[in-house]
C-alpha cells in the first residue's frame, strides 16, 4: 500500500477523506506534525512535530454493511497495542484508546463514507504520543512511550510494525467479522472487570457485545452501550 508523507497538515483524517473523494486508492497518509488534529467526538488531538504516529489509513473495505465500519478502530487498536507490545505492556480502553500505567497513549478515529448502504471508503486515524518529555497541564491523563518506559521508538519504525500486524486482523474482520477481534482484546483490555462510571451511572463493565458495544452491569440488569454514546472512565482514574 502506498506510503504518503506529509510534512505537515491540517489532520490526517481529513487529508484521506479528500482522497477519498478524489477517487484515490487505498494509502497511508503520515505526517510529522497535526494543527488540527482530532479524536473521537471531535476532541482535539495535541499532535506535536516529530514527537508521535500521526496517521490514516485510506481503505476501501469490499461490500462492509455501513452498520460494521465502526468495528475498524477495534482492529486498529488491537493492531497497536501488538505493535507496541514488544516496548511496553499497554491495554485497550473501550472503545478507541490505548493506555500504558493508566494513562493515555494513543487513541484512534474511524469516519467513513457510505453508497447503497455499504462502506465506499473508510478512513481510519491513529495517534500514538511517542517521543513527548512532557505534557501541557491541560493534557494530565497524557503520556508518551518514552516517559513510560525510555524507549525512543521513531513514527515510521512504529508504522511498519502497525502495518504488518493490522494487515491480518484486517482481513479476519472483513471475513469473519468483529467477534474474532474482540475476542483477542479481551486480554488486553483495560475495562472490562473494571468499576465504570458514564454519565451519573456506574456499572461493571462485564463483556462485549458481537458488534463491539460495552456490557454494563447495574444491579440485575446488563446494558449494552454503543461507542457513541459515552466516555466511559474507571471510577479511580482515566483507566
Amino acid at each position: 500500500m502506498e506510503i504518503l508523507h506529509f510534512f505537515e497538515v491540517d489532520s490526517t483524517n481529513a487529508r484521506a477523506k479528500a482522497l477519498a473523494l478524489q477517487g484515490h486508492a487505498e494509502c497511508v497518509v503520515v505526517a510529522g506534525r497535526q494543527t488540527a488534529g482530532r479524536g473521537r467526538l471531535d476532541r482535539s488531538w495535541d499532535s506535536p512535530a516529530g514527537e508521535g504516529l500521526w496517521t490514516t489509513q485510506l481503505l476501501r473495505p469490499r461490500a462492509l454493511p455501513a452498520e460494521n465500519a465502526g468495528g475498524a478502530v477495534f482492529v486498529a487498536g488491537l493492531a497497536m497495542a501488538e505493535a507496541l507490545s514488544d516496548f511496553a505492556e499497554v491495554r485497550v480502553k473501550w472503545p478507541n484508546d490505548l493506555v500504558l500505567n493508566g494513562k493515555k497513549l494513543s487513541g484512534m478515529l474511524a469516519e467513513a463514507g457510505f453508497e447503497g448502504g455499504v462502506c465506499s471508503w473508510l478512513a481510519l486515524g491513529v495517534g500514538v504520543n511517542l517521543l513527548q518529555a512532557s505534557f501541557p497541564p491541560e493534557l494530565p491523563s497524557a503520556t508518551s512511550l518514552f516517559l513510560e518506559t525510555g524507549a525512543r521508538v521513531t513514527p515510521m519504525e512504529l508504522l511498519h510494525r502497525y502495518l504488518d500486524r493490522f494487515a491480518p486482523w484486517y482481513k479476519i474482520w472483513l471475513r469473519d467479522g468483529l467477534s474474532p477481534v474482540l475476542e483477542a482484546i479481551r486480554p488486553l483490555s483495560a475495562t472490562l472487570g473494571r468499576r465504570v462510571r458514564i454519565g451519573t451511572r456506574e456499572g461493571e463493565a462485564v463483556g462485549f457485545r458481537g458488534d463491539g458495544a460495552l456490557l454494563i452491569r447495574e444491579g440485575d440488569q446488563v446494558t449494552a452501550l454503543v461507542a457513541g454514546d459515552v466516555s466511559v472512565r474507571g471510577l479511580y482514574g482515566y483507566v
